[in-house]
């Protein structure tokens, strides 16, 4: 005899229930062998007394980094470890053994070298073990920054001062800053608003976003979308590029510039009246906005769309 419907409808319940609590349970014991992981972590601390005007210059292998600006005549410094191993003792080990720092200070600027040694890593690391390092430092409101990181995370809030640095792998914020600012990443995301004087922005894949008043910005996406809101009136020639992505710039209503968009293979769209070139392969538009000026953007994607807006 086939059963009836709500007889079914009460199987498939029941069923659907036994899943649930199935994956529920394996959560948990997941979560369980995740928190059973023998670790040692430590923080180390350390302050310096500065003037405002110095440099912070950091040297890291690995590891994410968080700078701001916090007033006063101060560097404070606080490194955090942590390593993960078979047991407690070679987590412990691996922290006091495989990872080097070097704190220093010369005059008001303030030198950070962090290195993770490869060979004690091969020579004493077993399978599973591994160490993560995160670097908070806080700096006098003007200060120069630069930094140099193998991978990481990178973000820099509220400083008055030149900003210089390369990561090889790793997405940079800068927030509300005030200054110069020359930053790379070999892969990742960069994000910068504030007020900008020359700037430059590179990334081999990653989106770059702006948001701020600046003289001049060239911006270069490998692959990757370049966006950008101007604000105020730019002086100088910018440059915004990608390979492969789209490039979209938004200006203020009574900007002065002379502007000029290439679509190499994707579409133009220009809120401004200025004409627009279409062709088979290759779209563009080109002209001066407001009677133009001393400024000068120039816009180029690839393989993508580009696109000006106002404001």
């Amino acid at each position: 005899m086939k059963p009836f419907p709500y007889d079914d409808f009460k199987m498939k319940r029941l069923f659907a229930a036994t899943k649930i609590l199935g994956l529920s349970a394996a959560a948990v014991l997941l979560l369980a062998a995740f928190r059973s992981i023998p670790t040692a972590r430590d923080v180390i601390k350390k302050e310096y007394r500065v003037n405002p005007g110095g440099e912070l210059t950091l040297d890291l292998d690995r590891g994410n980094v968080e700078i701001e600006a916090t007033g006063g005549n101060y560097v404070k410094i606080e490194l955090e470890r942590r390593a993960r191993a078979e047991s407690a003792e070679e987590a412990e080990r691996i922290l006091q053994s495989a990872h080097r720092y070097e704190f220093d200070k010369d005059g008001d600027d303030v030198h950070i070298q962090s290195r993770v040694e490869e060979e004690r890593r091969q020579m004493r690391w077993r399978k599973g073990a591994a160490i993560k390092i995160r670097l908070t430092v806080r700096v006098p409101e003007e200060y120069d920054i630069r930094f140099k990181t193998g991978a990481g995370n990178i973000t820099i809030m509220e400083v008055i001062g030149d900003i210089e640095g390369r990561t090889g792998a790793g997405n940079i914020l800068i927030e509300d800053v005030e200054g110069d600012v020359d930053v790379k990443s070999g892969a990742g995301n960069v994000e910068i608003s504030g007020n900008l004087y020359d700037t430059e922005i590179v990334t081999g894949a990653g989106n770059l976003s702006v948001y701020a008043s600046m003289d001049a910005l060239h911006a270069v996406a490998g692959t990757g979308n370049v966006t950008v809101e101007m604000h105020g009136q730019p002086r100088g020639e910018s440059k915004l590029r990608t390979g492969a992505g789209n490039v979209s710039l938004s200006l203020p209503e009574d900007v002065q510039a002379e502007v000029r968009g290439t679509a190499s293979l994707g579409t133009v769209t220009c809120e401004w009246p200025i004409e627009v070139s279409k062709k088979l392969l290759s779209n563009s538009f080109s002209g001066k906005i407001n009677g133009g000026g001393d400024a000068s953007i120039v816009m180029s994607a690839g393989v993508g769309n580009v696109s000006l807006h106002r404001h």
